[in-house]
């Protein structure tokens, strides 16, 4: 098997879990978000996002780090295996002093806080878990994060089903992110030992390995700070400013483009090691790589963002009932920066696997500034509504930032052929827009189906998909 076989088997094998994956989020999603309410989950979303941009700071780039050098070295594993693990040791200790001094200062409600320090344990346990994914991730062995994926949400979906049918509360739903956090990590600890025989992680300090390894991945850490802050910043300050309603309301929304994102983060599993080899060997490849993922995720991006717009409310409705109808506007405008977030995935990889990440953190600074600037100002006057139409400004120049970079480092050779196929694919989408108008008030299901085959087939009429496209397609089926 070639490097382009093994590549899009691998995306393939990954996108086929993770689809199920999703699919099974979304339904536990629907019974959770239906029973909390508006209120209990802008609760249970405001502690979901103030620890995720606190948990940045308990990985700060190494695994990102430790998959692009393992990757190029794998004899360097056990260096990296003990060291990172007792660096990030280190890192969530102090994690948890600062989240305890964060809740003892602002002074959060009793039920909030319970929350809170229930889904620290169970970013501990995910800081873990995706330690050792990142792992496998280096060695190309995506088949077991797959089945982690997998795993995790089946357990969630027999979970909530449970609770909700013995009519637990809020904490107990919360109780369950931690439990299953801690089963999962169990299950990488378990792979690591028997199907890659690793040594179970010590503690190692060496000092000359610590001071560069840390330098460098602060580099990519500071990108994840960066983009944490601003995917989270929005639920943070909303609940400071307009309060838990408005917080639920903006993240069922969320919720929704949230789960599109698995598409380019299948695809950046698979492909970042194998970028991170060619970068140095071959240029052309590496070029044509990324051409192609741009390609790829706007030729999905595109006509996804039609259809959310023009389905929203039907969308809204049938997944989170007619309480979360106000949910709507914020869906039509989240999703485009859904389909921008598509767009620059290409080139967020291409800088990270070609030591260009400090273009990467310069520019995610850029937009974290923006974001928060614009929530400061919009969001006392228009509420979740500003948080959407600010992370859709701060998406957009994200993308048009490292569209520029990377034509000025002559990573993109083919952007005529870029444009042609952008315009195509619109006109395209276009076209499926105006028949989805038409239609809209049929069934859901089938006019999303009937819509993606006509999208289909105006999109081979205008030769919007070659022969080099389809044989990538078949290699993942393979």
């Amino acid at each position: 098997m070639n490097a382009t076989q093994k590549l899009t088997k691998n995306i393939g094998s990954l996108f086929t879990s993770q689809s199920l994956s999703y699919l099974i989020s979304l339904i536990y999603t629907i019974y959770l978000v239906r029973y909390l309410g508006v209120v209990n989950y802008g609760i249970l979303s405001f502690a979901l996002a103030l620890t995720s941009i606190l948990g940045i700071f308990a990985d700060f780039g190494l695994n990102t780090l430790m998959t692009r050098e393992l990757a190029i070295e794998k004899s360097l594993t056990n260096k990296y295996l003990n060291n990172i693990f007792s660096i990030k040791l280190l890192e969530v200790s102090i994690l948890l002093i600062l989240i305890i001094l964060i809740v003892q200062i602002v002074g959060y409600p009793q039920q909030t806080v319970f929350v809170l320090y229930i889904m620290m344990i169970f970013l501990i346990f995910n800081t873990f878990s995706t330690f050792f994914s990142s792992l496998f991730q280096a060695y190309e062995k995506l088949e077991y994060q797959s089945i982690a994926t997998v795993l995790n949400s089946l357990l969630m979906l027999v979970g909530i089903l449970i609770l909700i049918h013995y009519n637990n509360n809020l904490i107990t739903f919360t109780l369950l992110y931690a439990i299953i956090g801690g089963v999962i990590l169990i299950y990488y600890l378990f792979v690591s030992t028997t199907k890659f025989e690793f040594p179970l992680p010590k503690i190692e300090i060496d000092w000359n390995f610590w001071k560069p390894t840390i330098k460098t991945a602060a580099q990519f850490g500071l990108i994840g700070v960066f983009v944490t802050i601003y995917v989270w910043i929005d639920s943070v300050m909303l609940s400071f400013m307009q309060g838990n309603q408005a917080v639920g309301l903006y993240n069922a929304a969320y919720r929704i483009v949230l789960l599109l994102l698995f598409i380019p983060t299948v695809i950046n599993a698979a492909i970042f090691p194998v970028m991170s080899r060619l970068y140095g060997s071959s240029s052309n490849s590496l070029s044509k790589i990324v051409e192609k993922y741009f390609k790829f995720m706007i030729l999905i991006g595109i006509p996804i963002g039609v259809a959310i717009t023009l389905l929203s409310s039907q969308i809204i409705i049938m997944i989170f009932g007619n309480a979360f109808l106000e949910s709507t506007p914020a869906l039509q405008i989240l999703v485009w920066a859904t389909v921008f977030t598509f767009g620059n995935a290409a080139f967020v990889q291409l800088f990270q696997s070609t030591d260009k990440q400090i273009l990467l953190t310069k520019i995610t600074f850029i937009g974290m500034i923006i974001n928060i600037t614009l929530n400061v100002i919009l969001i006392p006057k228009f509420s979740y509504i500003a948080a959407s139409f600010n992370t859709l400004i701060t998406e957009f120049i994200i993308l048009a930032l490292v569209l520029i970079l990377a034509k000025r480092l002559g990573y993109i050779k083919n952007g005529k052929g870029l444009i042609k196929d952008s315009i195509i694919i619109t006109i395209s989408s276009l076209i499926m827009g105006i028949f989805i108008w038409e239609f809209k008030d049929y069934n859901l299901l089938i006019l999303i189906l009937t819509s993606a085959f006509i999208y289909l087939i105006i999109l081979f009429a205008l030769k919007g998909i070659n022969n080099d496209d389809i044989n990538i397609i078949r290699n993942m089926r393979n």
